[in-house]
């Protein structure tokens, strides 16, 4: 599948159940039926058993619809270990290639990133993987990793809370260098949906929408910006597909745009996992309402 051929919105699978796998394979079902063929998949995930179970999804619905993305984690001590990791994706599956290869974070690992994504590269060139992603890292970690690779997918935390890729330039370096931005916690699961800040319900009064409704089209048709969702609730996964059935007019984009949350923008991020708030954690910070 071409990336240009992706759904607006990808299918999260953080929290997926693999020992009541049933429930969530219909919801996922459902959400290919809808469009969605943007499936991440992470080895860290329930130790491994979100991707094993993920084989019957891909089976269903065949792998020729689905654009696969796998993470290489972050326990890289020699540079084997990379196709190591992929390869045992691709045993696991039961598939030749995957679309898009990424590492989740460098915290840890005793290869350089540069030499990481040589390596990933060179899994390109075997046709192993089709596609490069990046996840996790800063601007200037970006630009690094662009001096030796391309690099086609970036995944990292955005919502109307957590701004920090968008407020350090980052977003706009996406879309200038023809990056797919995919946003992991876009809606922080319903947490800034709960939070009622009087503008967004306004807004999803105006429009007649859910506060949700309301963040996923800013995200998608204002930010540029391709939201993951996990949802097992198909009236809810019906809900975020509609999100993408009207426009809102740009006064109400601007609201959205302007706004901040000062208490997550003065939080120094820790890049080396050494202490302090790493970038995954950063939109957990604020967790108090705000009526």
């Amino acid at each position: 599948m071409n990336k240009n051929d992706i759904f607006k919105i990808g299918i999260g699978t953080w929290k997926v159940d693999p020992d009541n796998f049933e429930k969530d394979l219909e919801a996922l079902k459902y959400s290919f039926e809808l469009g969605q063929n943007y499936l991440p998949l992470s080895m860290l995930y329930n130790n491994g058993k979100v991707v094993e179970r993920m084989k019957e999804f891909i089976k269903l619905v065949g792998r020729e619809n689905l654009f696969i993305c796998a993470n290489l984690e972050r326990y890289v001590e020699k540079i084997e270990d990379v196709e190591n990791q992929l390869n045992n994706y691709l045993k696991i599956l039961d598939l030749d290639y995957i679309d898009c290869f990424q590492i989740h974070t460098f915290a840890v690992c005793k290869v350089s990133m540069l030499d990481i994504y040589k390596e990933i590269n060179r899994l390109v060139e075997l046709g192993k993987v089709k596609y490069i992603g990046v996840s996790n890292v800063n601007l200037e970690q970006l630009k690094e990793i662009r001096s030796v690779s391309k690099v086609d997918f970036f995944e990292g935390v955005y919502n109307l809370d957590c701004k920090y890729y968008e407020n350090t330039g980052l977003t706009e370096y996406c879309k200038k260098n023809d990056i797919i931005f995919t946003a992991y916690q876009p809606l922080r699961r319903n947490r800034i949906a709960q939070k009622n800040y009087v503008f967004l319900k306004q807004l999803a009064e105006k429009y007649n929408k859910k506060q949700n409704q309301i963040m996923i089209n800013w995200i998608v048709k204002e930010k540029e910006i391709m939201p993951l969702i996990k949802s097992t609730n198909k009236d809810r996964i019906k809900e975020n597909i509609e999100a993408l059935n009207f426009d809102m007019e740009k006064v109400d984009y601007e609201t959205l745009n302007e706004f901040q949350n000062e208490k997550i923008n003065t939080i120094e991020i820790n890049w080396n996992e050494e202490s302090g708030v790493t970038i995954d954690q950063l939109a957990n910070q604020n967790e108090e309402n705000h009526n």
